[in-house]
């Protein structure tokens, strides 16, 4: 099967990240950071743990680049590591988990497990505010066919089907569009040099 000049790339970077070439390490993150965070942000909802997230999938995904098979698109192998990843994650932030000898009040006999507080921080609020502010800052120097798109699959989290029919555009069209939006949107952080 016929690789596309993306995936072609992609294998090339491959061959030398695998021979300790840092420029295509770089290169192949670069290309594909974008995709591995709002892949995550669509899972996870929370920028800070989204960018968390990213930069672990990438580690991990480039400690595990001998593993990876080229009969997949390098970013389709990217996309099963990351969720993966992500459900992982997920997993483990549901199982609270708290030991009964640490909870024990010796002296009253009670029983005393005390949970974290779900809410933020007014520093950790601030630092989410300020983040979603860049995003959208980002998203913002988008043409408007290219915004709206980005905006409705990932802040108002409507199925490519919904964009199409409220776009009144064929399904391929909408999916091709958000693609190269998200190469945009690649672009302008990367040229800002990871301000996101």
């Amino acid at each position: 099967m016929k690789k596309s000049p993306k995936e072609s790339r992609d294998y090339q970077l491959i061959q030398a990240a695998l021979q300790d070439d840092q420029k295509a390490y770089q290169e192949l993150m670069d290309r594909h950071y974008l995709d591995v965070y709002l892949e995550v942000f669509t899972r996870t909802r929370n920028e800070q743990v989204s960018k968390d997230l990213a930069q672990e999938v990438m580690t991990k995904a480039f400690a595990q680049l001998h593993s990876y098979e080229p009969i997949y698109a390098f970013g389709t192998w990217l996309k099963r590591v990351t969720i993966n990843h992500t459900i992982d994650h997920l997993r483990k932030k549901k199982l609270y988990t708290t030991s009964i000898d640490e909870s024990y009040d010796q002296e009253s006999g009670e029983l005393r497990i005390q949970v974290e507080s779900p809410d933020l921080t007014p520093e950790e609020s601030y630092q989410k505010s300020e983040r979603a502010a860049i995003v959208r800052e980002y998203v913002g120097k988008l043409k408007d066919v290219y915004r709206n798109l980005i905006e409705m699959r990932y802040f108002e989290e409507m199925t490519y089907e919904e964009m199409a029919d409220q776009l009144g555009i064929p399904l391929g069209t909408v999916k091709a569009r958000l693609h190269r939006a998200k190469g945009m949107l690649n672009q302008m952080m990367v040229s800002s040099q990871g301000r996101f």
